[in-house]
């Protein structure tokens, strides 16, 4: 609880990260799950039975939570994504399924309750549901926790081969923190997944009390010894030499309009409004970086075309670049205005209309696989949003053959 509000004091801070929200709410729910444990452990919980079979909500929400921390951390833009909601599909089945139960009055609750603490196993049954899934809960709450710490690590793994990205004392220290706090959680779950599994006699509500105890409490005294960590990640300076020799432009000339020459239609719209008083303003440090890393990215994206591999994505970009995913992500939202994959699929748009007068013998779902669309449904609907307007549409008003 008091990693909790440490979590929520530094929201309020400059700078605040509202991505941490997600990890004090994991932390929350992890210590609300130990709560309705140690009160199931010593049978108080019948003095509170309204939060009989609660815990196993929080316990399937504490570990979907860490990960959707992590992924934000890495991976920045917005915070809840659409597959997000799948987390929530199993405590939405649970609560369908108990909701006669939770909507019993109290001395109904505690009869039921008498029964059902009266063995480990007839704890972990949680028979008291309508819809037949007794004894499916407990199981299954460990088994999707196995399969997201999965992608938890995959993760890890993933973002540690761009070393570059987390030289800085601050970054890496947060990197650790992501590394430790899922190794810290693997005792939640890995000893429940045997234990169930093997119905093995050490495995009883003290032994789930204890793992997620230490886990909780070896968390709380990290946040409280580093809680600057709580920041995020935090952009570095990548290059040491001056940027505007090393971009061959002089000072008096704005960073981001001389990065790199390229067509308009592909330039960020800040470049695109970019008026002449902005153009001769001094530069700052801030927008130099800014620039040499445009002029990197740009440079790679139109001499390499990584963009006609199916499936790019910008793990992808960044591996190529050495830029981390935490900066590019938000060069690329805030000097294009869009997301990553619309910013890609303009450049796969352009070079599709392109190649079309070159390739009359492909058909238009071949040219824009050749583009590295994966579906021509993929394909129609990027087109559609960049141009308004269906492809064949296009080019019939140009009177170009599609």
């Amino acid at each position: 609880m008091l990693a909790m509000l440490l979590i929520i004091g530094y929201s309020f801070r400059r700078n605040r990260n509202i991505n941490r929200i997600f990890l004090g709410l994991s932390i929350f729910f992890l210590w609300y799950t130990l709560l309705v444990i140690m009160l199931t452990v010593t049978k108080k919980i019948l003095n509170y039975p309204a939060l009989h079979r609660t815990g196993i909500i929080s316990g399937y929400l504490a570990i979907p939570l860490l990960y959707i921390y992590s992924r934000n951390s890495f991976y920045p833009g917005r915070l809840w994504r659409r597959l997000d909601w799948v987390f929530l599909l199993p405590v939405a089945i649970y609560l369908i399924d108990y909701m006669p139960f939770f909507l019993l009055s109290d001395d109904k609750k505690i009869a039921i309750m008498l029964e059902s603490l009266k063995t480990f196993d007839r704890i972990i049954m949680a028979d008291e549901g309508w819809m037949g899934f007794a004894g499916l809960y407990f199981p299954l709450a460990y088994v999707l926790i196995a399969v997201i710490m999965y992608f938890q690590f995959r993760l890890i793994i993933l973002n540690r081969k761009v070393d570059s990205g987390f030289n800085s004392r601050h970054n890496r220290r947060l990197f650790n923190f992501i590394v430790i706090i899922s190794l810290l959680y693997v005792p939640t779950f890995i000893p429940g997944i045997f234990g169930i599994l093997f119905k093995l006699s050490w495995f009883n509500e003290n032994f789930i009390e204890l793992s997620f105890g230490l886990s909780l409490s070896a968390v709380s005294v990290y946040l409280f010894i580093s809680p600057d960590i709580l920041y995020g990640f935090l952009p570095e300076k990548k290059f040491s030499v001056p940027v505007a020799e090393h971009l061959n432009i002089s000072t008096q000339q704005n960073p981001i309009l001389a990065a790199v020459p390229i067509e308009e239609k592909l330039m960020p719209e800040s470049i695109q409004n970019t008026n002449i008083e902005i153009a001769t303003s001094p530069t700052t440090e801030s927008e130099e970086e800014i620039a040499a890393e445009l002029k990197i990215v740009l440079e790679h994206m139109k001499e390499q075309q990584p963009f006609l591999q199916q499936g790019f994505t910008i793990q992808d970009l960044s591996n190529q670049t050495s830029i981390p995913v935490y900066q590019l992500s938000p060069l690329i939202n805030g000097q294009f205005k869009m997301s990553f994959t619309n910013w890609v699929n303009r450049y796969r748009i352009e070079y599709f209309i392109e190649q079309v007068p070159d390739n009359p013998q492909l058909t238009m779902e071949a040219l824009s696989k050749k583009a590295g669309f994966i579906s021509r449904s993929t394909f129609i609907n990027a087109f559609k949003k960049e141009k308004d307007t269906t492809p064949r549409e296009y080019f019939k008003e140009r009177k170009l053959p599609a």
